[in-house]
């Protein structure tokens, strides 16, 4: 085979490469990743100090971070760039502790980048129970 042929033909090969992931990458090029990883809120009157420590499936750490939330607050965790990739999607698990004390492991599945975790402290629902920490994976439009 002549060099003109093996070039033209990794050409081929090439843009043809390019024409698939380019198609691939379409819906995440026009909407974009959710920007935010999680968010805390803190529905309690009081003003709480809040670790989260999230690990992949490994058991590796992805985030280690420490929050002062003050009363009925919100903070939000920017999404990791590994995870801000199309088809990134996994099993988490999400340790929170407050105020120096561990409240939980929660394993949690992130679906998709177009997805993020609401963390919330200190919850009273409908019916009035009150819920140390509560987690839910909510979907970004």
């Amino acid at each position: 085979m002549k060099i003109n042929e093996r070039v033209l033909v990794a050409g081929v090969f090439g843009a043809l490469f390019l024409l698939i992931l380019f198609i691939l990458l379409i819906p995440f090029i026009f909407t974009g990743p959710a920007s935010s990883f999680f968010v805390v809120h803190n529905h309690d009157v009081n003003d709480h100090t809040v670790v989260i420590d999230v690990f992949d499936s490994h058991n590796r750490s992805i985030v280690t971070e420490t929050y002062e939330l003050g009363p009925k607050s919100d903070i939000s965790q920017k999404r990791p760039l590994r995870l801000s990739l199309p088809f990134s999607k996994g099993e988490f698990n999400f340790k929170v502790t407050v105020d120096d004390k561990i409240i939980g492991i929660y394993p949690v599945k992130i679906p998709d980048p177009y997805t993020m975790v609401n963390i919330r402290l200190y919850y009273e629902d409908y019916t009035g129970n009150m819920t140390p920490v509560s987690l839910e994976v909510v979907e970004i439009c």
